[in-house]
C-alpha cells in the first residue's frame, strides 16, 4: 500500500509539474523573459539598421515576431492567453524601437563620426536581387577612401562638387550629407527611449498584476456585483417561519 500510495503521489507531482508549465512561468519567470525581451528587442531594432537601414528594419521586426511568439506567448503565459491590452502594448512598443532604428545611423555617427568635406566621384549603375537596376552615389572622403552614399539615387550634385558630410573614419557606417547639425540622432532617441518605457511599464503591469489571466479592468467591475438569487429562494436578509 504504501509502494501504491507513493507511485500514486509520484504521478500526482508529475501531472502538476506538467499543468504549471503549460499554465507558463510565475512572476520571477515572467521578470526574465521580458528583460531578454527587451534587451533582445533594442539589440535588433537598433544595432542591424547601424549597418544597413533596410536589413536592419526587416530584422528587427523578425526579431520582435519571433520574441512575441515563442517568448512571450508559448514560454512566459503557456497555455494562458496574452491580454488584448498586453498584445497592443508590446506591438506599439516594437513599432516605436523600429521607427527609432530608422535613424540609428545619426545617432552613431552623432557619437563616433567626424565631419569634413568630400568630393562627388560619380554614380555607377547595377543590377538588384530581383533584377531592377539602381543608381548609386560614390564620393570621395576626407580619409581618402571610396564609399558610397547608403540611399540609392543619383549623386545630389554633379562630378567634383564639394560636399559636408559626417562619416566613419574606420569605415562601418556609411556617411551622410551635412553637417553634424544635421544629423537626426534625438529621432532615434526619442522613439527608443519611449519604446522601452511602453515595454517596460507592461512587463512590470503583467508581473505584478493578477491581470495574467484576465483582460484589465473587468476585474474591479465584477467586484461589486453580487450573485442573483435563483428562482423559489428566499432573501438572505429574511427569515423564514
Amino acid at each position: 500500500m504504501a509502494v501504491a500510495s507513493g507511485a500514486g503521489r509520484a504521478r500526482g507531482g508529475g501531472k502538476m509539474q506538467a499543468l504549471s508549465a503549460r499554465r507558463g512561468l510565475g512572476p520571477r519567470g515572467m521578470a526574465v523573459t521580458w528583460g531578454v525581451i527587451i534587451v533582445l528587442a533594442v539589440i535588433s531594432t537598433f544595432g542591424p539598421a547601424i549597418l544597413d537601414l533596410g536589413l536592419g528594419i526587416v530584422f528587427g521586426v523578425i526579431v520582435l515576431i519571433t520574441l512575441y511568439t515563442w517568448v512571450l506567448r508559448r514560454i512566459s503565459y503557456g497555455s494562458r492567453t496574452v491580454p488584448q491590452w498586453a498584445r497592443t502594448a508590446y506591438w506599439l512598443g516594437g513599432a516605436l524601437l523600429v521607427i527609432g532604428g530608422m535613424h540609428a545611423p545619426d545617432a552613431a555617427l552623432a557619437l563616433t563620426g567626424e565631419q569634413g568635406t568630400a568630393v562627388v566621384d560619380g554614380a555607377s549603375t547595377g543590377t538588384g536581387a530581383h533584377g531592377m537596376k539602381y543608381t548609386q552615389c560614390w564620393i570621395d572622403l576626407p580619409n581618402g577612401s571610396n564609399e558610397q552614399l547608403p540611399a540609392t539615387g543619383p549623386c545630389p550634385a554633379p562630378h567634383g562638387t564639394h560636399l559636408t558630410v559626417v562619416y566613419s573614419p574606420q569605415g562601418i557606417i556609411g556617411p551622410i550629407v551635412g553637417s553634424r547639425s544635421d544629423l537626426m540622432w534625438w529621432w532615434a532617441l526619442v522613439f527608443q527611449l519611449v519604446g522601452i518605457g511602453i515595454l517596460t511599464a507592461t512587463a512590470v503591469l503583467t508581473v505584478s498584476d493578477p491581470v495574467l489571466e484576465r483582460p484589465l479592468g473587468r476585474s474591479a467591475g465584477r467586484r461589486g456585483k453580487r450573485p442573483r438569487p435563483r428562482p423559489g429562494t428566499p432573501p438572505r436578509n429574511r427569515r423564514r417561519f
